[in-house]
């Protein structure tokens, strides 16, 4: 005798749903109740229903990304969106469930009718496998990355080294940021380069000129000029397809990543 599938009882902590609830929430919108008929025709109707509710959820999904998309797009004339690139966004974005990444695509759509060419559909493929916990992970690298000077590309600086002085009169020496602390481990670091989100590989700045320059932390600019020529900065380097989903994001700059930044550099450049 097999069991009916009924809802257990309310979790006492409201809005939460516990494991067997969210089971029985999954088989019924696959048509189960628990006291199913698998004779033929039972489950031609219900593989029929469960074809037929994901289908209309995919319409649901869409239009609740058009409608958002509509809220943001502005009244400049552009170019026509490429037809392979608008249905592509359509057969991925259909399957984006979640209110919070159906913003996310809502955006892209109205940022590429603006202006074409700033998504690729490579960014795309990656934004639809994203979970929305991977998604915030990645909203915090892009709030902790900085832009030094006019450079487009973002990094995760790790740190700053110096050079041994010629005729080891200064001692070769090296800070670091402590990303861990800044809410990013390095288990964080490889799930973002799984994701083909940053290279895996820690890079290294060739010799700072001795010049004032520019970091830029999200809506923050920190301007530092190196006090030696003998200065390398490290970092992780978001790839293209980082870069371009980071437009996306709109978290203001991490403020203790700032000021992390801000006292590694301390001792080798000026500040101001």
């Amino acid at each position: 005798m097999s069991d009916t599938i009924v809802a257990p009882p309310a979790n006492a902590s409201a809005g939460k749903k516990t494991a067997r609830q969210q089971a029985v929430s999954i088989a019924r919108r696959m048509g189960l109740t628990g006291n199913d008929n698998n004779s033929s025709n039972a489950v031609a109707h219900r593989a029929d229903q469960r074809l037929k509710n994901l289908e209309d959820q995919k319409q649901l999904n869409i239009e609740a990304i058009l409608k958002m998309a509509i809220n943001l797009a502005g009244n400049a004339v552009n170019k026509e969106l490429d037809a392979d690139w608008q249905f592509q966004f359509c057969q991925m974005a259909e399957q984006i469930h979640n209110s919070s990444m159906q913003q996310l695509w809502a955006q892209i759509l109205a940022t590429e009718i603006s202006m074409p060419g700033s998504f690729s559909l490579r960014a795309l493929e990656t934004l639809k496998s994203m979970t929305q916990r991977e998604a915030i992970l990645f909203s915090r690298a892009v709030a902790t990355s900085v832009q030094l000077n006019q450079e487009p590309s973002r990094k995760l600086l790790t740190g700053v080294r110096r050079e041994a002085g010629l005729g080891g009169f200064s001692a070769a020496k090296q800070e670091s940021i402590n990303l861990s602390g800044l809410g990013l481990p390095y288990s964080n670091i490889l799930l973002l380069k799984d994701l083909g989100l940053i290279y895996g590989t820690e890079l290294e700045t060739g010799r700072l000129p001795k010049a004032k320059m520019l970091l830029k932390c999200q809506d923050q600019n920190l301007p530092f000029t190196p006090k030696n020529n003998r200065l390398r900065l490290r970092y992780y380097r978001f790839t293209q397809v980082g870069d371009e989903l980071s437009r996306l994001i709109t978290e203001p700059a991490n403020q203790e990543a700032c000021k992390a930044i801000s006292s590694t550099l301390a001792t080798h450049f000026f500040q101001g």
